[in-house]
C-alpha cells in the first residue's frame, strides 16, 4: 500500500533537511518549518545552490521545537548555535563572512519559498513529493550514489513508499489529479524543473561529470508510457511533482506512515 514514509522540511533556503515525524499545514499551503527563511543579498536575490556551490559546505541542524541553528562549514572545526529570532544579526554575519557579501534572512510563511512556489503559475507554495522508487532508480543511473544522497540531491519534501519508480509522474498528467495523504487531500500541479543543485555533491559541492546527461537519457528512456512528454515542457531535467493542498485542508497534519489514496 502506498505510504508516506518520509517527511522532509528546509527551515532556511538551500541549507540542510530536517526530518519529522509529523508536520502541520501552513496558512500558505506549504508545510510547517519549510523555508521559513530565505537567504538574500543586498540587491533581494537568493544566495542558494542554483547561485553558488558554496551553500554545500554549509553543515547545519535545526531544532524546529527551539528555533535553534547549529551550523560550520564542513572540514572547517567549530560549530555556531544561532536562536533564528534572538540571534538573527549574529547568524546574518556569520552568513555574510563566510559568502564574502552582505546578506540577510527574510523570513515567510512555511512553504512559500518552494519550488512548488517558484514553478507553479499561481505560486502555490505546496510540498513537492517524489517516491523512494523513484530515488532508488535514479541513484541506480550512477555508480557512485545512492538513494540517500539522490534525496539530498534533489531535496523533495513528501517521499512515498510501496510504489513502483515514476508512480508520482501520474500525478500531474490531465491537468493534475486529486489524492490524499492520511487526512490531506492534495492535488499535482507539475513536474518540478531542476537546476544545478541535483548535479552537485550536497555535501562539498563539487559537480558530478554528466550528470544531467545521464539523467535526461535514462529519464527518456524510462519515462511510464501513459506519460505525455508535453507534460514536461521540453525539459525532461525534471523530476518529483509540486502539489496544491487547498485552503480546507491546512489545518491539518502530514504523519509518516499515513497512507496514500488516489
Amino acid at each position: 500500500m502506498p505510504t508516506l514514509s518520509q517527511i522532509l522540511v528546509y527551515p532556511v533556503k538551500a541549507l540542510d533537511p530536517v526530518r519529522l515525524p509529523r508536520v502541520s499545514v501552513s496558512s500558505a499551503g506549504g508545510l510547517a518549518h519549510d523555508r521559513i527563511y530565505g537567504i538574500k543579498d543586498e540587491d533581494g536575490n537568493y544566495v542558494h545552490g542554483k547561485r553558488t556551490a558554496a551553500v554545500h559546505r554549509l553543515d547545519t541542524e535545526y531544532d524546529p521545537a527551539t528555533k535553534r541553528l547549529t551550523g560550520r562549514v564542513r572540514g572547517e572545526g567549530a560549530s555556531h548555535e544561532f536562536h533564528l529570532e534572538d540571534d538573527r544579526a549574529t547568524l546574518e554575519a556569520w552568513l555574510s563572512e563566510y559568502f564574502g557579501t552582505a546578506v540577510h534572512l527574510e523570513r515567510g510563511t512555511g512553504g512559500n519559498q518552494t519550488d512548488s512556489a517558484v514553478f507553479t503559475e499561481d505560486g502555490g507554495a505546496g510540498p513537492t513529493l517524489v517516491s523512494r522508487g523513484t530515488l532508488e532508480e535514479v541513484a541506480s543511473w550512477y555508480d557512485d550514489i545512492d538513494s540517500a544522497e539522490m534525496c539530498l540531491r534533489l531535496r523533495p519534501n513528501l517521499v512515498v513508499s510501496g510504489v513502483p519508480p515514476f508512480w508520482e509522474d501520474q500525478l500531474f498528467t490531465d491537468g493534475g489529479r486529486r489524492f490524499r495523504i492520511g487526512e490531506v487531500a492534495l492535488s499535482g500541479v507539475r513536474p518540478i524543473p531542476r537546476c544545478v543543485v541535483p548535479t552537485r555533491d550536497p555535501r562539498t559541492g563539487a559537480e558530478h561529470p554528466e550528470f544531467r546527461e545521464t539523467f535526461v537519457h535514462e529519464r527518456r528512456e524510462r519515462l511510464p508510457a501513459w506519460v505525455d512528454v508535453s507534460e514536461f515542457d521540453g525539459n525532461l531535467f525534471s523530476l518529483a511533482v509540486g502539489t496544491r493542498i487547498p485552503e480546507s485542508d491546512r489545518n491539518r497534519t502530514l504523519s509518516v506512515g499515513d497512507p496514500v489514496r488516489l
